[in-house]
């Protein structure tokens, strides 16, 4: 069995899913919303995820409820693009969650991260990756996709590219004309 708290290697995309044994009343000052941030300073979240500081763009906290009748499961397939292989042997479990629940994306974590050492009050429901597809996609066949790259006008220099290329020329011109001086003097 693979370490679930362990990072993927690679550029695989992931997310670790938590259960928190807290109210919904004590989640904005876990997320710590009040508290000062620094690189120094922790919120509790961060403290419990145990992984240094998180980019809060990819940390999702919310009461599971909110998607009881999408389903976690399906949230975590369809709408962040985790292989649904992956999830499928949760899924039950995933979509009877009725608590808090914390999502952190691979994407939250800092460079040299190699695991998370998650503490109460987080327990760990599983970690799933995003799917990899590099199915080759057959050449676009409609006139339209074509018709924008076969009859695209030709583009003149710009003004600029023209004096780039007169100034390039003059220095040339005059590099060569010491060159001549240098060698007829010696």
């Amino acid at each position: 069995m693979t370490d679930q708290l362990a990072i993927p290697a690679g550029s695989i995309r992931a997310v670790w899913v938590f259960e928190l044994d807290l109210a919904e009343t004590d989640l904005p000052g876990f997320r710590g919303d009040a508290a000062p941030r620094g690189p120094d300073r922790l919120s509790p979240l961060e403290q419990a995820v145990g992984a240094g500081p998180l980019e809060s763009s990819h940390v999702e906290l919310f009461m599971a409820d909110t998607l009881s009748e999408y389903g976690l499961a399906k949230y975590l397939t369809e709408a962040n693009g985790m292989d649904a292989a992956s999830v499928a042997p949760d899924a039950e479990r995933l979509d009877a969650l009725s608590g808090p629940v914390l999502l952190v994306f691979s994407g939250a974590l800092g460079a040299g991260i190699d695991r998370l050492d998650p503490e109460p009050p987080l327990r760990l429901v599983g970690r799933y990756a995003e799917t990899m597809n590099f199915t080759l996609r057959p050449p676009l066949r409609a006139e339209t996709a074509h018709a924008t790259t076969a009859e695209a006008p030709a583009r003149r220099p710009s003004d600029a590219a023209v004096s780039g290329r007169i100034a390039g020329l003059a220095l040339l011109v005059l590099f060569l004309l010491v060159a001549v001086m240098i060698w007829v003097g010696a």
